[in-house]
């Protein structure tokens, strides 16, 4: 029987559970292309707004003229959505589009936090999302060298020191390059900044645990008109928490593999609790003597045994983090038309999760020997649980960029860059276990394999328990220019274009602890460890790019303004194939600048990780699956054999189509009121997967060498014979058959929907100002195509392992009213129910009430001029996300997106001078 899903083993997010998709456009705060308020009736000067350079696009436009679809979270929503030490969690929250499992951050801390190490990755509608600082790349997370998840990691972020968020909604690979297929993440770190400000936070969760938030900065910044300098320095340190300190995850059952358990075959024993260790009778006595004697209860089957030990007692859900950063920004104008400019970021991040101690099994022992008490051989098992699996990772990156931008006339102007980014990683994994050592001491009899209890002081001399170790380096070295200006002027307005290069390299390198590296058989030293391979990969990158933008009509009948702007670029890399992209964008706004309708078509890719490219090869056995024979005899159950994973330097990009379409509705009879509506829709093929070994072998056996997968299969060795024809599989033995999978271009995805966007902002004069703020996401489909020619998996509406939990839709709505001086905030988050993928259960609907509200104290105040306090609440009614264990078998719950916090009360105080 061959399994339904690719084996998505080393895709640009991932492993074969990440890939996918997510939604986007509707942050809690203003959609950066809609139209401003416009002057009222009775005014007599008409409003000319500034032009600035909006993510997206490298022509400068006016804030009321954007044609591309982009969210803009200021530094106002980022302190309203009550998190002052997470970007995810930021978006995750205030752009219901963010979510589904490629979005992955604190609430990586269990089995599979190696993927990320600590680090949080951004995906927009859950699909390949750039991620920029100051509209530059950023370096890629090192963990990428041990074979993890290709992102950004925006956990170096300090963020108290970003201005604002802005989030392209749109493909955008003909402007930025790969990675800009869902859209792009440009996060703008403070600069030109005239005072001091200093604050801090405390939170706490009034769940078990009372699990704690803390941070403190400063931001300062001096400017005389022609220099300026920005800096800002933060420290954040969030406690883990533990999956038994939550209701829906306190009682975990899945291991058999703990002191006193043993099985003879699939017969089950477990020794009774008032016993440290059972006493050896002679050749030892029978499992029916032992149960009698009280030694032992028993038989259970391996699901009953289960129930016998809670695996959450040792479990992190959520990361413990710490970090502390640095930011500095500068500008220097050299004279009125010539400026130097600059910005560096260090960031140093630490984080701790933590999974149960090392299952201790070394197979069969003798009857009556080395502690067996039973009369027959059987399998001890143990566990050292004051000896968890720890993961401890060290990262610290910097980023340094120095620039010089300067204007040739009045029309043209110019900008070029260097940017340095190296980020290096120290990873720790104690608790895990040398086999050698184990069975050295417990043939020594310094360690029981059948005792509750074990001496450390007389096992430790063993070294049983080790620490594996590694260390990674991502760097990015990128050099920018290019030039915008007016080509000509036409009735309807300024012909404008932009056009520039860039050259990249990046490189990562990983190494690890001789027990980590595996030999030539795929074994490691550590039991329990990660296998890592010394890994050194680099690409070089040369890109150029041009822009224009062209006014069609003005002020004509049934043409108010007609614009359209087309974009195109080229890369090449060292080690793939070179795409070039386009994209087309038309603004219309049929009768006044009131109503705007817009749309956007491209094309954008992602390139092949270094490590699809040339990672070393993965030696194991295929997952165990049912074999349907070619002869039609009985199926055979529960097979496996040798199994290679490698990748391939034959990679191509995944490619995309993306097209959007929508409108911005300001009417100015209803002052301070905006809406837009937009439908989007991505087409991405070519993702990079593998077939899986279940597919691979059963195809082979149903069709010998007419199989499309006949050479992945050999008998003896990898290298070894080929089958010559059906039926080979099943009448072989499974220790002689060697699967080789490598990486393909093979899977895709189609997804579509709408983003919805209202706000209304209410000056009622001598009672305040109250912004109002909507937010939708709404998912139409997203269907997955594992292999090509069968028929694609649809996962909106739905909770699956292949792209987590995304609703149909998803809301956020806030209040903020401002008095005074007296401030007060109210955002309410929805998910709807989704229906699990794996098993058809209904998992509910889901949401959460925040709350707060501040009072600045003005300079009248002696001591206090200059300070606010916020009082807050996150979660006030503290619920936690519906019960889905089919798909999220760690902790029953989706954590990552309901969260596992629960109530969180907080306080902030800043202070200005």
């Amino acid at each position: 029987m061959t399994t339904k899903r690719a084996a998505f083993g080393r895709l640009p997010f991932g492993v074969w559970t990440r890939l996918a998709a997510l939604p986007l456009l509707a942050a809690n705060f203003a959609v950066a292309q809609t139209t401003t308020d416009a002057a009222s009736p009775t005014d007599d000067k008409v409003l000319k707004l500034d032009s600035y350079q909006v993510t997206g696009s490298y022509l400068p436009a006016a804030a009321n003229s954007v044609a591309i679809p982009v969210i803009s979270i200021d530094r106002n929503s980022i302190e309203n959505s009550g998190n002052s030490s997470d970007v995810l969690e930021i978006l995750r929250k205030t752009a219901p589009q963010f979510n589904g499992n490629a979005n992955l951050g604190s609430g990586n801390a269990n089995i599979g936090g190696g993927s990320t190490n600590g680090g949080s990755q951004l995906a927009l509608r859950n699909t390949n999302t750039l991620v920029l600082v100051n509209g530059r790349r950023v370096a890629y997370a090192p963990v990428g060298a041990s074979g993890g998840f290709q992102f950004v990691d925006v956990n170096l972020i300090p963020v108290a020191a970003v201005e604002r968020i802005e989030v392209l909604a749109d493909g955008a690979s003909a402007i930025y390059g790969t990675d800009a297929v869902a859209g792009v993440v440009n996060i703008i770190l403070r600069s030109d900044y005239n005072g001091f400000e200093a604050g801090g936070r405390y939170g706490w969760a009034t769940s078990q645990g009372h699990a704690a938030e803390r941070s403190a900065y400063i931001v300062g910044g001096v400017s005389n008109g022609k220099t300026s300098f920005t800096m800002s320095a933060e420290w954040i340190k969030d406690d883990p928490i533990f999956a038994y300190e939550r209701p829906y995850s306190a009682v975990t059952f899945g291991s058999p593999t703990f002191a006193g358990s043993v099985n003879i075959g699939s017969d089950f024993y477990y020794l009774n609790d008032s016993l440290g260790a059972p006493a050896v009778v002679g050749g030892g006595r029978s499992p029916a003597a032992l149960v009698a004697a009280g030694v032992y209860s028993g038989p259970r089957s391996a699901g009953q045994q289960f129930e016998l030990f809670n695996l959450s007692r040792y479990v992190t859900q959520k990361l413990g983090n710490q970090r502390h950063a640095f930011t500095g920004a500068f500008e220097h104008k050299v004279t009125d038309t010539f400026s130097i400019f600059g910005d560096l970021l260090y960031s140093n991040t630490r984080t701790a999760s933590q999974i149960n101690g090392q299952p201790l099994n070394i197979g069969s022992v003798p009857a009556g020997q080395f502690g067996n008490p039973f009369d027959v051989a059987v399998t001890p098992r143990n566990r050292l649980v004051d000896h968890p699996r720890q993961f401890f990772n060290d990262t610290t990156g910097i980023r340094g960029v120095v620039g010089l931008r300067g204007q040739l006339t009045p029309e043209w102007k110019w900008e070029a860059a260097a940017n340095y980014n190296r980020i290096t990683q120290d990873y720790k994994n104690p608790g895990v276990i040398n086999n050698t050592n184990l069975i050295a001491a417990v043939e020594a009899g310094a360690f029981n394999l059948f005792a509750r209890n074990n001496d450390p002081a007389a096992y430790g001399p063993f070294n049983i328990v080790g620490t594996a170790s590694g260390g990674f380096v991502s760097t990015l070295v990128n050099y920018d220019a290019k030039v915008t200006g007016t080509l000509f002027q036409v009735p309807a307005g300024n012909v404008d274009v932009a056009v520039g290069g860039e050259i990249r390299r990046e490189k990562l390198t990983g190494d690890a602890d001789p027990l980590s590296i595996p030999d030539a058989q795929g074994n490691i030293g550590w039991n329990g460890a990660v296998s890592l391979s010394p890994f050194t990969a680099d690409r070089d990158v040369k890109s150029i790019f041009t822009e224009i933008r062209v006014p069609v009509l003005a002020n004509a009948p049934g043409a108010h303004l007609l614009e359209l702007s087309g974009a195109l670029r080229y890369e090449k890399y060292s080690d793939t194939s070179d795409p070039t992209v386009p994209k087309i964008t038309v603004r219309y706004l049929p009768f006044n600048d009131e109503f705007a309708l817009r749309g956007t078509y491209s094309k954008s890719f992602t390139a092949p990780t270094l490590y699809n490219l040339f990672g070393p090869a993965g030696i194991g056995f295929t997952s165990a699956f049912t074999l349907d024979p070619h002869d039609g005899s009985d199926p055979i159950d529960n097979y496996q054999t040798n199994y290679q994973s490698t990748s391939n330097p034959n990679l191509d990009p995944a490619k995309s189509r993306n097209y959007t379409a929508g409108f911005v509705y300001s009417p100015k009879n209803l002052k301070g009121f905006a809406l837009s509506v937009d439908y989007w829709n991505i087409k991405q093929t070519g993702l990079i997967a593998a077939y899986g070994g279940a597919r691979i072998l059963q195809s082979v056996e149903d069709l010998g060498t007419a199989s499309p997968y006949y050479d992945r299969v050999r008998i003896g060795s990898f290298t070894g014979a080929h089958v010559t024809g059906p039926g080979q599989i099943s009448a072989g033995v499974p220790d002689d058959i060697y699967v080789t999978d490598s990486l393909v271009n093979l899977a895709a995805v189609k997804l579509d929907g709408f983003d919805v966007t209202a706000k209304y902002r209410w000056d009622t004069g001598t009672w305040g100002a109250f912004n109002f703020q909507s937010n939708v996401g709404i998912y139409n489909s997203y269907k997955v195509s594992f292999f090509p020619g069968e028929d694609p998996e649809e996962t909106a509406g739905h909770s699956s392992n292949f792209n987590g939990t995304v609703p149909r839709w998803q809301t956020y709505t806030s209040a903020d009213y401002k008095w005074n001086n007296w401030g007060a905030f109210l955002g309410v988050r929805y998910l709807p129910s989704v229906t699990d993928n794996e098993d058809g259960a209904h998992v509910g609907s889901f949401y959460t009430l925040d709350a707060s509200v501040s009072y600045a104290f003005d300079r009248s105040w002696k001591y206090l001029g200059g300070a606010r306090v916020t009082f807050g609440v996150n979660n006030a009614f503290n619920r936690f996300g519906p019960l889905d264990p089919t798909v999220n078998t760690d902790a029953n719950v989706d954590v990552a997106t309901y969260g596992s916090t629960g109530r969180l009360l907080y306080v902030d105080l800043r202070y200005q001078f």
